[in-house]
């Protein structure tokens, strides 16, 4: 059965494709003016533009009347070409919305003037924005894939230069390549950081972008199945180690380990290799451990195995005491060593009386045969009470 108001809406989309070079050039006119992105050709130039604006008309007037389309590779690779130039995604769509308004002008102009019955018009204008809705999602859908492609591009190329720092695999003429894409200076001084992860191929820090912030500090990671890695720049020819492991401190629950510093990033797999001890160096009692400010706790985790062969040689006396005797000992040997020697400042952050620290220690003394006021024989002392809170933290 004929359709007349449909044979008037064919005729209207009809008369749109006509004029389509004529609205291709206003449409570009009026996309330059209110979007901002697309008033020179730095990004999108005025033929690209106009290309894309012809094929929108075509796909929302050449169906009109017919069977309208379900599909749009054509926006779908536009969605992508402009995600590929960089343009933001909100520009797009108000470059679309723009679009979208200037063709429902033109269409309305014969309904308004009374060339084609109302009916028409409404049943066109049903049309166009149906066509509408459809490649502005299909450009939408086109835009996010192409995103998502460069993100991944962009992770699997990051991965790669972090692995090949990490392995010292990096030469000089990638120096300057490999810094950028990892978005650090080309100059140190640099740290490498090992974290403890809690969990197989879980981030030991969440938020450690947030918390290094305040420190001006240009980070990169990389989480392995048992520990995250950074690569951390602070700003300063004598940046303040104790800042950032403060901020590594309360961005963790974990153990965390600091390399020293060092200005060339080649040297990455070296310091890698002393921030990993450090990491081994880590314990309840000091969960960051910086490889050159902690010599104690660094030696202790050197080489595990003869560690603890020395630290029941000089601490084996103390097995026979009961275990509660024997930690409340060593914990009150060690609230001495952090007060700097002073029984007053222990006794304070053990809540007793200082004649209680000086009673212990003499204990402690009897039982090792090694005097505190013999410089080497506390050294030895200090040394072998590192290595034994580390193999009885719970933690390790």
């Amino acid at each position: 059965m004929p359709d007349p108001v449909g044979a008037q809406v064919a005729l209207l989309g009809t008369g749109m494709l006509e004029r389509a070079d004529e609205l291709a050039d206003e449409m570009v006119a009026r996309i330059r003016e209110a979007v901002p992105v697309y008033r020179s050709d730095a990004v999108i130039t005025a033929a690209e533009l106009r290309r894309t604006c012809l094929e929108n008309i075509d796909f929302v007037f050449a169906p009109m009347g017919h069977t309208p389309a379900r599909t749009s590779p054509e926006s779908r690779d536009n969605g992508r070409r402009r995600a590929l130039a960089g343009v933001p995604l909100t520009s797009v769509m108000e470059a679309y919305r723009v679009s979208a308004r200037f063709l429902w002008e033109r269409l309305a102009e014969p309904a308004a003037t009374g060339e084609v019955a109302p009916e028409a018009a409404l049943r066109a204008a049903t049309e166009m924005w149906l066509v509408l809705d459809t490649f502005t999602q299909e450009m939408a859908e086109g835009y996010r894939e192409e995103l998502t492609s460069q993100t991944l591009r962009r992770e699997a190329e990051r991965s790669a230069v972090m692995q090949a720092l990490l392995e010292g695999r990096l030469d000089e003429a990638t120096l300057c390549e490999a810094a950028d894409i990892l978005c650090l200076p080309t100059q140190g001084p640099y740290f490498v950081i090992a974290a403890q992860v809690p969990e197989v191929a879980r981030h030991a820090f969440p938020r450690v972008q947030h918390a290094l912030r305040p420190l001006g500090a240009a980070c990169a990671w990389s989480l392995l199945h048992d520990v995250e890695v950074g690569i951390a720049q602070l700003p300063g020819t004598h940046p303040r180690i104790e800042d950032l492991a403060d901020a590594l401190d309360h961005a963790t629950e974990g153990h965390v380990g600091i390399s020293p510093p060092y200005r060339d990033l080649r040297n990455t797999a070296d310091a890698l290799k002393l921030a990993k001890i450090a990491l081994r160096g880590a314990c309840d009692g000091q969960r960051v451990t910086v490889f050159d400010r902690d010599p104690l706790a660094i030696a202790a985790a050197s080489a595990p195995q003869i560690m603890r062969i020395l630290a029941r040689t000089i601490l084996g006396p103390l097995d026979q005491a009961s275990e509660h005797d024997r930690a409340l000992l060593l914990a009150t040997f060690g609230a001495w060593l952090d007060a700097d020697g002073s029984a007053d400042r222990a006794a304070a952050a053990l809540f007793c009386h200082p004649n209680t620290v000086r009673h212990r220690l003499r204990r402690l003394q009897d039982h090792t045969g090694r005097s505190l006021s013999q410089p080497r024989e506390l050294a030895e002392l200090a040394l072998a009470f590192e290595v034994d809170r580390r193999i009885t933290d719970p933690a390790r």
